[in-house]
């Protein structure tokens, strides 16, 4: 790909992202974005196949950087207690600083959209989980979480993973008010972390 056609692909993606940014925002039409860009929706067209290929690409970069972070801490940090909070952290952070993906990965953005986009995050968030699995199976194998009764660490992995995805949901339902990291270390400490 020629370096200018990647820089206009970023710039309708980063257009796309500022409207989702917008709190409350309503379904966002190729129209919208190509009036947005200035141009027209033919013009859209000759970056990106359909609407739902610049959703994808929005979710393959979220994808991307998302693993990244929790592959870093995960390789960096040897406590399991400490990886999970700091998994879980980095979720929350990363969503705190692009509010427009946080309408994706929330799918609040795709409730009108071709359902393989949510079948794409629902991938993504159980790639998310399995990683918080692996960093809370180590903090069991180390006696520094002690799940409850029959718990294990899918179980817990599960419900760290609904517990993340509520505060995220919760930013995008108050307009980006609640912030996703506001007071989540004593929340954590209820969850045993």
């Amino acid at each position: 790909m020629r370096p200018q056609t990647d820089n206009k692909k970023a710039l309708i993606l980063a257009t796309l992202i500022r409207m989702l940014e917008q709190p409350h925002a309503g379904r966002i039409t190729t129209a919208a974005l190509a009036q947005q860009l200035d141009q027209s929706e033919a013009a859209l067209y000759r970056h990106f196949s359909s609407k739902a290929a610049l959703f994808e690409s929005l979710i393959d970069s979220a994808r991307a950087q998302l693993l990244e972070d929790l592959n870093h801490i995960a390789a960096t940090e040897s406590d399991g207690c400490r990886k999970l909070r700091k998994q879980l952290h980095a979720l929350l952070l990363f969503t705190e600083r692009h509010p427009g993906l946080t309408r994706v990965l929330t799918g609040e953005a795709l409730v009108t959209e071709h359902p393989r986009l949510q079948i794409q995050v629902n991938a993504l968030i159980d790639d998310l989980e399995a990683l918080l699995r692996h960093a809370a199976q180590a903090a069991i194998d180390a006696g520094s979480l002690q799940p409850r009764d029959t718990a294990d660490s899918a179980v817990y992995a599960n419900t760290l993973m609904l517990w993340v995805q509520g505060r995220w949901l919760r930013y995008t339902q108050t307009g980006w008010q609640a912030l996703p990291t506001h007071e989540h270390e004593p929340q954590l400490a209820l969850l045993g972390l």
